[in-house]
């Protein structure tokens, strides 16, 4: 599997910065945010992971409950509008951020290989907003082990793909030279990507450990919001 471009050099360019998501439909920064928000925010969410169930073997975790409560933790929205974040996607919008598009926060067990992600791309299950950047955040260090997300470079300039799965649509990605990227992410580590690229969980091989991370969307604020519409 390929790495990421690290693309912390161009941070403040935003020509550069836009011709490099235009090309690689992604961009990686390491250290944007202060490791200190990430393990103040991963410190209230461990937790909250006990009282709802994935601390237990064998435990059904009730993750309604759980994001109920971790949406609402000021150290989570205050993570999702750090200035760092923000200022990179102005650059690429050329314009102001709209946040609160879409935010959640993931767990994946070793024990339950079917709460990773598969490979999609968003804008298949968010329709009207083409406009729309997720950015992908860990909660501490994320060894490759863990179950980092990748991406497909370039993927987005294929347009939106069959999703359905089987022999008539495989899954995005699926194909056998499909290039895809990752990395070892440490805290701090923020991964950026537009609604068409194709994304996906790597496997949580670490036997003991709790892959947490969390997902924060946004737009353009010029986009009337009756132009948003969540699809499940």
């Amino acid at each position: 599997m390929l790495s990421f471009t690290d693309s912390s050099a161009i941070a403040h360019d935003a020509e550069r910065l836009r011709r490099s998501a235009e090309e690689s439909g992604y961009l990686f920064f390491r250290g944007l945010v202060a490791p200190a928000a990430v393990g103040a925010l991963r410190d209230q969410v461990v937790p909250r992971c006990e009282k709802h169930g994935w601390l237990a073997r064998g435990g059904a975790p009730d993750p309604v409950a759980f994001l109920a409560e971790v949406l609402s933790l000021p150290a989570f929205v205050a993570l999702g509008d750090d200035p760092a974040i923000l200022a990179v996607l102005s650059r690429i919008f050329q314009g102001p951020v709209a946040t609160r598009c879409g935010d959640v926060c993931r767990v994946v067990s070793p024990e339950s290989p079917e709460s990773a992600t598969p490979p999609h791309q968003d804008q298949f299950y968010v329709r009207g907003a083409a406009n729309l950047w997720t950015v992908w955040v860990p909660l501490g260090d994320c060894p490759r082990t863990l179950g980092g997300l990748a991406i497909l470079p370039g993927s987005h300039r294929a347009g939106l793909l069959a999703h359905s799965g089987g022999a008539g649509h495989p899954a995005p990605g699926s194909e056998p030279d499909a290039r895809w990227a990752t990395t070892d992410y440490r805290a701090g580590d923020v991964l950026m990507f537009g609604s068409l690229t194709v994304h996906g969980a790597c496997p949580n091989l670490s036997g003991n450990r709790l892959r947490l991370s969390v997902d924060y969307r946004y737009r353009p604020a010029i986009e009337a919001v009756s132009d948003f519409e969540e699809m499940g």
